[in-house]
């Protein structure tokens, strides 16, 4: 039975090799970014309804995922004097470039039917120069169509937001990241890559913003069957 799961698991893994062509909806912001040769205003920011929903499949019981920012996101951070925050039940690295995030089925982690895994918890990004406050919550990880990050956006206190691709993945990069353990399977350091819309909206934001492609950071998140 375990080595059913363990399968299965794989096999939904398996399913990133679908179609990697942006979802309409979100396609939409960087239509309208490119329209206007500049950042997304605030108040067309918004790509996509979307919300926690009624649970899906679930992945796993158990697990968990940690995410790293790369190098060039961290000295972005650093030169811009902006401070990543977790929210619960998100942890923050102790030297505050990275989270870990629970997985599971008492945890969130379930794979709705628009094709995205559910993760309570988000992350903040806090420039004190200018009192900017975002917040990036909640939070998915597309399976399909675009295999990526997801997340509902406030900045200082409003809405802008409830869907945006904010980095993406390739089927190739997650497929060749993937193992299995003796309790499940898990998928080593997956690079995310900034779209165009991060590249954009934090331009807005902070001044100077992430350049788009070039890696936000990696993804290693471990699916467990049996307590580990």
């Amino acid at each position: 039975m375990r080595l059913f799961r363990v399968l299965s698991a794989l096999a939904l893994a398996g399913a990133l090799t679908l179609s990697a062509a942006p979802a309409p909806a979100l396609a939409s912001a960087s239509a309208s970014a490119s329209a206007d040769g500049g950042a997304v205003p605030l108040d067309r920011a918004v790509t996509a309804p979307a919300g926690p929903e009624a649970p899906g499949i679930y992945i796993s019981p158990w697990g968990s995922a940690h995410v790293r920012v790369s190098d060039t996101t961290r000295d972005w951070l650093i030169a811009n004097g902006i401070t990543l925050g977790a929210i619960s039940p998100f942890v923050l690295d102790p030297d505050g470039f990275g989270f870990d995030m629970p997985i599971g089925s008492t945890a969130g982690d379930h794979l709705d039917a628009k094709g995205r895994i559910y993760y309570p918890g988000g992350m903040t990004l806090s420039q004190a120069s200018t009192g900017t406050s975002v917040e990036l919550q909640a939070t998915w990880i597309r399976i399909a169509p675009q295999p990526g990050y997801s997340a509902g956006i406030r900045v200082n206190g409003r809405t802008i937001s409830e869907e945006t691709l904010l980095a993406y993945t390739t089927p190739a990069e997650v497929i060749a990241n993937g193992r299995p353990t003796f309790t499940g399977f898990t998928l080593d350091r997956v690079p995310f890559h900034i779209t165009q819309e991060t590249a954009d909206l934090t331009t807005q934001w902070f001044g100077n913003g992430l350049a788009a492609n070039s890696m936000f950071g990696t993804l290693t998140p471990r699916f467990d069957y049996v307590p580990a």
